[in-house]
């Protein structure tokens, strides 16, 4: 996947646990707190249920706690209510932009905020969100990383090359953005440098699935059988449920003339939940 708030999930909690620590609000009923407490508790056990009822009891009792509604809209967002989320988010950035100790915060949900209007497909409120992240912090990786995304997604191929390109000067360890801007190279018809990027996203990680995907279907693309299979290979080490590199593995053995070993990897592919994979093996592999 390119964006990780396309890829969203794994950064969930992180982000959880900075609101709590980011927003000193103080709230206006202790026991508004006492219910953002136990929320926070709950979330932590993966109650989301319980976690939503003590955020819906904080806010009933005090409802400027800003950062029960920025907490909530990432619950939200977690369980895919993407228009709750916004709801919350815009009553958040509302309470924050009034105070000014609180103001550096805001980039921060213009981000989520523009993540859930991604999710729904609105590219315009996206972009405006993550444009207004970018004016409020110069050098917020992620929201660079998403604006880059969003116009891949539109089709501005050379406008995310240089997001992502202002991306890994802010921070040249971070994967992701060597993996997207990869993509971009390759769309773009200039492997050698999408090669070059993919190598550098497993350097930094080296158990990185979709890096190995997109250079093995790189390489598979190019007739360089080998080190497609090697990719491949290395990509179901780290994950061998992806239906993708079982299907593609086998392509590439069927390529190399190697039929028993094609047919048993589509077969996988089809046990993994692959659907495209049925088609090789009533084509190649019924006798």
């Amino acid at each position: 996947m390119r964006y990780d708030e396309i890829n969203i999930q794994r950064y969930l909690f992180l982000v959880f646990c900075i609101l709590t620590n980011a927003f000193q609000l103080n709230a206006q009923d202790t026991k508004a707190k006492s219910f953002f407490e136990k929320a926070t508790k709950a979330y932590q056990l993966r109650n989301l249920d319980l976690t939503k009822s003590y955020l819906d009891s904080a806010i009933n009792l005090d409802n400027k706690y800003a950062k029960a509604y920025a907490r909530r809209g990432l619950l939200s967002y977690e369980l895919s209510d993407m228009q709750r989320a916004i709801q919350d988010y815009d009553q958040a950035i509302i309470l924050v932009k009034k105070d000014r100790k609180q103001q550096p915060l805001l980039a921060q949900l213009y981000y989520r905020r523009g993540a859930a209007y991604y999710q729904l497909l609105n590219y315009k409120q996206a972009l405006k969100d993550f444009n207004k992240t970018i004016r409020v912090a110069p050098d917020y990786t992620q929201a660079y990383i998403a604006r880059g995304a969003l116009k891949e997604d539109k089709d501005d191929l050379k406008g995310a090359l240089k997001d992502y390109t202002k991306a890994i000067a802010i921070d040249p360890k971070y994967a992701l953005s060597y993996y997207n801007r990869g993509l971009v190279y390759y769309n773009l018809s200039q492997e050698t440098k999408a090669l070059k990027d993919w190598e550098q996203a497993l350097n930094l990680n080296p158990k990185y699935v979709d890096a190995y995907i997109a250079r093995a279907f790189a390489f598979q693309e190019g007739g360089n059988y080998e080190q497609a299979l090697r990719d491949y290979s290395n990509a179901l080490k780290h994950n061998p449920y992806s239906a993708e590199a079982w299907l593609n593995r086998g392509i590439v053995h069927q390529n190399l003339g190697k039929k028993s070993k094609a047919c048993q990897d589509w077969l996988q592919s089809t046990k993994v939940g692959g659907v495209e994979a049925q088609k090789y093996l009533d084509k190649f592999c019924k006798k």
